[in-house]
């Protein structure tokens, strides 16, 4: 099997090099490579399907001829490793196209110089070939690794002080609701959000600048999507408050999912089939730190699944929130969820 293997390490740079996913960037630490100590030429990095560090991901020693800088991606084959007693093994790869297909394979100086690299220090530590590197492998993507899930309302916004509706009008953030998102994406190094997270934001104007509050903070590159907009109401975005409340449909005396306000406007139904593809997105890709920008309503139905709620289970239970509140949930790898704060404000 070919996987990716990202550079980190090469003898050309003395000291260890730290990676920030969030600008995809390298800056050196202050201890030196093992790589510049030992005068091995070969690069080392990390399989790039395994995850990205600071999260778990599966270290690789990459066998190549090839001239790397840091950053750069090369298609690799797996055929040995080194294991070590903590956990933190070292899987050795070779170009996709070699013809070498295990360690036992490589030349003798090479397999000299890896055990200089790696000497066996404890009892079971060594290097092993292909077999044993393809258990490892194959064990460590059979595990579902655990998700940190932070969500974060719009600030606030100017339909919060002119009394007009949201939902999908473009409403923009007040100058305090650009000074809460700053403040947030402070608060969020607390969460370590600067490391490894993946951010997710609406597509609408107050969303996005939210986002653009946070990272001034954090530097997140956002992936934008109109699966995270407010609920539609309709001829009812947008409009005055008063207006809405005179032209809407007369509400149902129980709870019902095909309520719409307007015509045009989203159900409860409706919007929450709307975000269910993004919630099993969340769920089954394989990003471990994930922040998500929306809105009010939105947010407390992708609340609602996350605590394994249904859409009928709205009419006994909803978790609304007000501008710029907060929320962190933890799904274990056997599936558990847990919920840190809820809807919590810093301001």
């Amino acid at each position: 099997m070919t996987y990716t293997a990202k550079i980190e390490q090469t003898i050309n740079y003395k000291y260890r090099m730290r990676y920030y996913p969030s600008t995809d960037s390298f800056e050196p630490k202050n201890n030196l490579s093992l790589s510049y100590e030992k005068g091995f030429k070969y690069p080392y990095g990390w399989i790039k399907e395994s995850g990205t560090p600071p999260c778990e991901h599966l270290d690789v020693i990459v066998i190549t001829e090839t001239a790397c800088e840091l950053g750069d991606e090369l298609p690799v084959k797996i055929i040995g490793v080194f294991c070590r007693n903590d956990g933190d093994h070292k899987l050795l790869s070779v170009d996709a196209g070699s013809d070498v297909d295990d360690i036992s394979e490589l030349p003798v100086k090479i397999i000299n110089e890896l055990h200089d690299l790696y000497p066996a220090v404890y009892v079971g530590e060594g290097w092993f070939g292909k077999d044993t590197a393809e258990r490892i492998t194959d064990d460590f993507f059979s595990v579902r690794k655990r998700k940190i899930i932070i969500t974060v309302q719009h600030t606030e916004s100017e339909h919060h002080t002119n009394g007009m509706i949201g939902a999908q009008y473009d409403w923009e953030l007040t100058e305090r609701g650009r000074q809460q998102a700053e403040e947030i994406g402070k608060w969020l190094l607390w969460e370590d959000c600067n490391r490894g997270f993946n951010m997710y934001v609406s597509s609408q104007k107050r969303a996005l600048q939210t986002a653009e509050g946070i990272n001034k903070t954090l530097g997140i590159k956002p992936v934008v999507t109109d699966l995270l907009k407010e609920v539609n109401a309709g001829q009812g975005n947008g409009k005055d408050r008063k207006w809405y409340r005179t032209h809407e449909a007369p509400h149902p005396e129980t709870f019902d999912i095909d309520y719409k306000p307007f015509p045009d406007a989203e159900s409860d139904r409706e919007l929450w089939n709307r975000i269910t593809p993004f919630y099993k997105m969340l769920n089954e890709n394989d990003e471990e730190r994930i922040l998500v920008v929306s809105h009010g309503t939105t947010l407390s139905f992708l609340h609602s699944m996350l605590l394994g709620y249904s859409v009928t289970d709205r009419g006994a239970y909803r978790f609304n929130g007000s501008g710029g509140s907060m929320s962190k949930f933890i799904i274990e790898p056997d599936g558990r969820v847990i919920c840190h704060y809820l809807n919590h404000r810093i301001f």
